[in-house]
């Protein structure tokens, strides 16, 4: 029976050989003292009853034990579970971390180009500005030489130009300059026609039309022909000389200029000592 036992307990765990060697000492203590306690003796515990007890705390124990490590088993593989979960959130951490400081760097790298552009455009602007402030000095020594009909083209660009506390934003003392020059151009490559008051003699004032080529010269007449003559720029302004043999030829051409008169050859001299 022994042997037939121990057959059986190879092919089971070692909890259970245990439980089976137990349930023998059981039943052999348990035949051994049956004989032994006699009636008198009910107030004594048997050796079974002992031993049984010892059984049952030990099947107590191991069933403990299985399961605490059935419950360990579980919570390790919701630990190994969460770990991966873990493992996962960190790995994207770590990217959205990579990929921030790529950003960063991106965003580094413009900003110093933004940086390089603008000290680039703050240098071009102080040397449009030195420029600028060039123009402004020079065309104030030349407005002199600017007549009227050209003065009242740029009337108000010459005003600001002559300021020189002006506190226009560069951009605007650019556009004054350029439209000046432009006014300037345009009038030294035409001839121009305006009717003007001149001063004549005796303190008297006459109106009189005055034909400008350019910032070449210019001559005059009034409406009467009595009063004629021609005019130089100078560095201080247009000096005017009176000169009645000036008066027939300028009225052809400007009856030339109007188209009242065919085109045609018209000379004219400039008189005094330059």
């Amino acid at each position: 029976m022994v042997k037939h036992i121990l057959s059986i307990s190879n092919k089971r765990n070692t909890n259970d050989l245990f439980l089976i060697v137990f349930l023998l000492l059981f039943f052999a203590t348990a035949a051994q003292t049956q004989d032994k306690i006699t009636d008198g003796d009910t107030q004594k515990v048997s050796p079974s009853f002992l031993l049984q007890e010892k059984v049952r705390q030990w099947v107590e124990t191991q069933k403990l034990r299985d399961k605490e490590k059935a419950d360990w088993a579980e919570q390790k593989s919701n630990m190994e579970a969460l770990n991966k979960i873990r493992l996962k959130e960190i790995e994207q951490i770590d990217a959205l971390i990579k990929a921030a400081g790529e950003r960063l760097s991106d965003a580094t790298n413009k900003k110093a180009e933004l940086l390089a552009e603008q000290d680039k455009l703050r240098n071009q602007r102080d040397i449009i500005e030195q420029r600028v402030i060039a123009i402004e000095s020079s065309l104030r020594n030349k407005l002199n030489i600017f007549p009227d009909p050209l003065l009242s083209k740029v009337k108000n660009e010459v005003e600001r130009i002559r300021d020189k506390g002006n506190e226009s934003s560069l951009q605007d003392r650019l556009r004054d300059t350029v439209a000046i020059l432009s006014a300037a151009s345009d009038f030294g490559n035409t001839m121009t026609v305006s009717n003007e008051i001149r001063d004549v003699d005796d303190q008297k004032t006459v109106e009189v039309q005055v034909l400008y080529l350019g910032f070449s010269g210019a001559w005059y007449v009034s409406k009467n022909g009595k009063n004629s003559g021609f005019g130089k720029a100078y560095e201080d302004g247009w000096k005017w000389t009176e000169d009645k043999e000036v008066a027939q030829p300028l009225i052809e051409a400007l009856e030339m200029y109007q188209k009242e008169k065919s085109p045609d050859y018209v000379p004219f001299k400039f008189r005094g000592n330059d």
